[in-house]
C-alpha cells in the first residue's frame, strides 16, 4: 500500500514537471534557423578548445551573411571567406549585436571572438524569426548559449 502511494505521487510530481524539463536545453535543441546560429556559436566555442586557436564569428547585418575566420588565417584567406560568406537563410534577420562598452554605432558588421582558452566575446545577438523577436545569450565562461524570447539588453542582464 506505501509502494503504491508512493508511486503515485512521483507520477503526478513527474506530469506538472514535464512542461517545464522539456523547455530545457539539455532535453531539445531549439528549432529553425536560429537555433541554426546557436548551434554553430556553441559549435564555435567547443572547437576553439579543440584546435586551440581563436575562432571568430562575423554577422553583417546589412548583406544577412555570416562567416568564420581564425587567427591562423592571412587577409586574403579573410577576404576570401568574406566573399564565400553565408547567407542567413529562411526568413532569420539580424537586427544588431550588442557587446559591453560598445554603444550604438553605425556598424553593420559584427565580430565576436571565441578563445582558445576557452572564453568568448559576451554578446546578446537580436534577431527576427517569424516575426518573433529572439536575443541569442552568448556568455564568456558558459559553453551552453542561450535563445531568448524577447530582445533583452545588457541593464536586463545585471
Amino acid at each position: 500500500m506505501e509502494l503504491t502511494v508512493v508511486i503515485i505521487i512521483i507520477s503526478i510530481l513527474l506530469l506538472f514537471s514535464y512542461p517545464m524539463l522539456r523547455s530545457i536545453s539539455l532535453f531539445s535543441d531549439p528549432p529553425g534557423r536560429a537555433g541554426d546560429l546557436v548551434r554553430l556559436t556553441q559549435d564555435l566555442k567547443k572547437r576553439a578548445i579543440e584546435h586551440h586557436k581563436d575562432f571568430y564569428m562575423h554577422l553583417d547585418t546589412d548583406s544577412g551573411t555570416l562567416w568564420v575566420t581564425d587567427e591562423t588565417m592571412n587577409e586574403a584567406a579573410k577576404l576570401s571567406a568574406k566573399q564565400n560568406s553565408a547567407p542567413l537563410a529562411g526568413d532569420l534577420s539580424i537586427q544588431g549585436v550588442e557587446t559591453p562598452g560598445v554603444t550604438e554605432t553605425s556598424v553593420r558588421e559584427y565580430e565576436i571572438a571565441f578563445k582558445k582558452e576557452g572564453y568568448s566575446d559576451f554578446a546578446l545577438i537580436h534577431m527576427i524569426e517569424n516575426k518573433k523577436r529572439l536575443t541569442l545569450k552568448i556568455e564568456p565562461f558558459l559553453t551552453q548559449v542561450q535563445l531568448l524570447d524577447t530582445h533583452i539588453h545588457f541593464e536586463d542582464c545585471l
